[in-house]
């Protein structure tokens, strides 16, 4: 018996996938393509950071600025992304510098619709952790900056920084699930949302995204997000 290759989705993978539902979606509705893709990802995003809320909560953590940090539910892989911090006060101001994402979707000359997704995800995300947080970003490498730049309403002294070190530790991976569960729980969440806001034209879209990522990526990409899809449905 043949040995079974155990997938393991990228960056790569969750960057084509939610600039395939762009295209297809914002090809067929137009302006209301692109609102709908625009509450898909804030949904999307509000998910992610309720996670993140819901295991500070049961650790006894407060929905703080340093926790909304720490309890980041991914990793960059080497090489792959680079940050920098632009300024700590009167508000922590950081930036990205090398995205996977953006160079993903260059890869695959979908820049143009994989840019929707750096609108509003990491401010649904903060917002999501705690319905009181509010961040902006002001420039994006796929709208043709020379880096992503956030600006996050809080301040990040010293003290701060070494209590985000020291919790992060404490943490580990406990909080981080790869991109086999990223990139299933965005197909669900965008499927839901475009559903829900475009009817039985999302069915189509839905079928056309599927077929160019399988056709990119091959079945057993497919595969492993469908049955950790059906996981995050009961």
């Amino acid at each position: 018996m043949g040995k079974v290759e155990i997938v393991h989705c990228r960056i790569e993978h969750h960057a084509v996938l939610v600039a395939l539902f762009a295209k297809y979606t914002i090809e067929r509705f137009g302006e209301k393509g692109k609102e709908a893709i625009y509450i898909g990802i804030e949904n999307y995003g509000h998910e992610r950071g309720k996670r993140m809320a819901k295991r500070a909560i049961e650790n006894g953590d407060p929905l703080d600025f340093i926790n909304s940090q720490a309890y980041s539910e991914w990793a960059p892989e080497k090489n792959t992304m680079e940050f920098a911090i632009l300024k700590t006060e009167p508000e922590l101001v950081s930036a990205v510098t090398k995205c996977e994402w953006c160079a993903s979707w260059k890869k695959y000359n979908l820049l143009d619709y994989g840019k929707y997704y750096c609108i509003n995800i990491d401010a649904a995300v903060f917002n999501g952790f705690n319905k009181n947080f509010h961040m902006k970003a002001t420039s994006n490498l796929s709208f043709g900056a020379d880096h992503c730049e956030f600006h996050w309403e809080n301040p990040m002294n010293g003290e701060d920084t070494i209590k985000l070190a020291q919790k992060r530790t404490e943490l580990g991976s406990t909080c981080t699930r790869d991109f086999n569960f990223h990139t299933a729980h965005l197909l669900y969440s965008m499927s839901k949302t475009l559903k829900d806001k475009l009817g039985k034209g999302a069915i189509l879209i839905i079928s056309q995204v599927v077929e160019e990522y399988i056709l990119l990526f091959g079945k057993e990409y497919f595969d492993v997000l469908k049955n950790l899809q059906i996981k995050q449905e009961e």
